[in-house]
């Protein structure tokens, strides 16, 4: 813990970010990854293969990888070999994955808020107001950036992600909106990121969750509760199932595991 902590306190990142909590998620994410690495290998197996197959049958010019995080999921030399230009995008990079890509003269890192609402999230919940909640703007989704010209784009694991932090913070700091209307917002950053996804000329590799499950009992075989992630939202059905045993216990507690159902989809618009 004490090493997390110095992490956080002296790892460069924009405010309101940090604040909102951003980086203490991606440090917590890199350290429960060291005690959950095997219970978490089969996963980001599904995850390597399924990106290097999409890679095949199209142009090499340009990969752009959405929600490259700490690059566990990534195939980074596979992409660095195969690609002329690889774009890594998140909100944060951690000193170590800056490090790593230095080793790639074709790989970049671009600092971006892929939910499009954080900022205003932030300002919002600080401000106190009490009107509407903010939403996507329109050229969120319309302004591809470096994604409009690449020949593959990677939504790596972020679809049911970029709501939790927003979604946090007005449950937190903003206790006059009732529940339904923070799962509506959460939605609207869900359904925006998907309609950003269909509008891109290239391959699209898709990435998600699309159920969290809670077992129990003593042999974790009894399952307790089934959230739905995507509050609502729908992607295609079709695509590679497998099991992301995320939080085996004890991470959480003694008596439960959290496993994630999965979705790998290699082409996205065209499947």
């Amino acid at each position: 813990m004490l090493a997390e902590w110095f992490k956080h306190l002296t790892t460069p990142c924009p405010e309101p970010f940090k604040a909102m909590g951003y980086l203490k998620e991606l440090i917590s994410l890199e350290a429960r990854h060291r005690r959950c690495r095997d219970a978490w290998s089969p996963h980001l197996k599904e995850c390597r293969q399924l990106i290097e197959k999409a890679a095949g049958g199209i142009a090499h010019q340009k990969v752009t990888v959405l929600g490259s995080g700490l690059l566990y999921d990534i195939p980074l030399e596979f992409l660095a070999g195969t690609f002329d230009d690889v774009v890594l995008v998140d909100i944060v990079h951690l000193p170590a994955v800056q490090r790593r890509v230095r080793a790639f003269a074709n790989v970049q890192l671009a600092t971006n808020d892929l939910t499009g609402v954080a900022e205003a999230t932030w300002a919002h919940v600080r401000q106190g107001r009490t009107g509407p909640l903010p939403a996507p703007p329109q050229d969120h989704v319309t302004d591809t950036g470096p994604c409009g010209d690449s020949d593959l784009v990677i939504s790596a694991n972020l679809l049911t992600q970029l709501p939790l932090i927003p979604m946090g913070l007005l449950q937190q700091k903003g206790p006059v909106y009732f529940d339904d209307a923070a799962k509506a917002f959460a939605r609207d950053i869900i359904d925006s990121h998907l309609q950003f996804l269909a509008a891109l000329p290239g391959r699209v590799c898709l990435l998600t969750e699309t159920e969290r499950v809670i077992f129990g009992a003593p042999n974790g075989d009894e399952m307790i509760e089934e959230i739905d992630p995507l509050f609502g939202a729908t992607i295609p059905a079709s695509g590679r199932k497998w099991i992301w045993n995320i939080a085996p216990r004890p991470e959480i507690n003694p008596y439960i595991d959290l496993r994630f159902r999965m979705t790998g989809i290699m082409d996205l618009n065209n499947g």
